[in-house]
């Protein structure tokens, strides 16, 4: 899941959402590349871009009637 929120002043707010699976490292790789994006994007400098990651355990993510938990 990816949301892309403008607020008033042009600052754009990225939401990313996923399962909790990736790691730290991955996070920073992830939020650099997607902040750069957005910013060529928008023609805005890199550092007026928030991006938030939010991390679900398994068993909070349904997929196709079921619980990631419950494919285990």
């Amino acid at each position: 899941m990816l949301i892309i929120y403008l607020t008033g002043d042009t600052m754009p707010i990225i939401t990313i959402g996923g399962n909790d699976g990736i790691s730290v490292e991955k996070k920073r790789e992830m939020v650099k590349k997607v902040s750069e994006i957005v910013a060529d994007a928008y023609d805005l400098p890199v550092e007026t871009i928030t991006v938030l990651v939010q991390a679900y355990p398994k068993e909070s993510i349904g997929v196709a009637g079921e619980l990631l938990s419950d494919r285990d």
